[in-house]
């Protein structure tokens, strides 16, 4: 059995027997662990607040080799975001963003980018939380692209010609980019905003994201929406239980 001390962001927590509870965590150093909280439902926990859903905590845990639960022994709390849980629509986004963490990051593979990533958009909600819908636009994106899953809009897939505003991506029936001139069949040509945005968030801090497109056009915004959830659903094989609430 050995002792971990890692930052993490709690995703969600459920209840198990009548006095504990299981916490879905994003760590730094373990990747998304699940971990039991022994006691954490009694009134006087030695956990208090520090469990509570995007809640960034130094987490020291234990684990046994070939066991998926592992012990939590302490946390701490180095920031709260208790004040988001009160916005219905941040809270909403929050409960899809961390929905999606758990069925894309696999149990016990660290990935610093996500956890940075995942990081970042939960400050940006924090900062502005009148630009959630964009930031969690960035946040699938990103979770996409970590994934390997998101096409790069940059470049046509079978010539490599740059694509732009003069030849925007058309996207086929696989979500490949192509130019006019290799496009063939059905496809879905990207307006110009769109495909700016896209390209934007390969450089741009969630927050500089959601200043930057906070004009971003509704065709637009809706073209994107429907790119990243068409994505999502291909992976996962379903929709999202919690898509609807989050995404109307």
């Amino acid at each position: 059995m050995g002792l971990v001390n890692t930052d993490a962001i709690v995703l969600r927590t459920y209840n198990l027997a009548e006095a504990d509870r299981i916490a879905v965590c994003l760590t730094r150093s373990a990747g998304l662990v699940r971990a039991v909280a022994k006691g954490a439902r009694r009134m006087k926990s030695r956990f208090g607040a520090s469990l509570e859903p995007f809640t960034l905590i130094r987490l020291a845990f234990y684990e046994r080799e070939n066991r998926e639960l592992v012990s939590i022994s302490n946390t701490e709390i180095l920031k709260s975001h208790f004040d988001l849980a009160a916005q219905l629509e941040v809270s909403e986004i929050l409960a899809y963003m961390g929905e999606l963490v758990g069925d894309f990051a696999p149990p016990h593979e660290a990935n610093e980018k996500l956890f940075r990533m995942v990081s970042a958009c939960i400050e940006a909600l924090e900062a502005a939380p009148g630009s959630a819908r964009l930031v969690l636009r960035y946040f699938e994106v990103w979770l996409l692209r970590l994934a390997g899953l998101f096409p790069d809009v940059r470049w046509c897939a079978e010539c490599g010609v740059k694509l732009g505003e003069s030849d925007p991506a058309c996207l086929d029936v696989e979500v490949n980019p192509h130019c006019q001139r290799c496009s063939r069949g059905p496809a879905t040509r990207l307006l110009p905003e769109t495909q700016q945005s896209i390209v934007a968030t390969q450089h741009l801090a969630p927050v500089e994201f959601a200043s930057t497109f906070k004009g971003l056009s509704e065709p637009a915004d809706a073209q994107l929406a429907e790119l990243t959830h068409r994505l999502i659903v291909r992976a996962l094989e379903r929709r999202p239980r919690t898509f609807v609430a989050a995404t109307r």
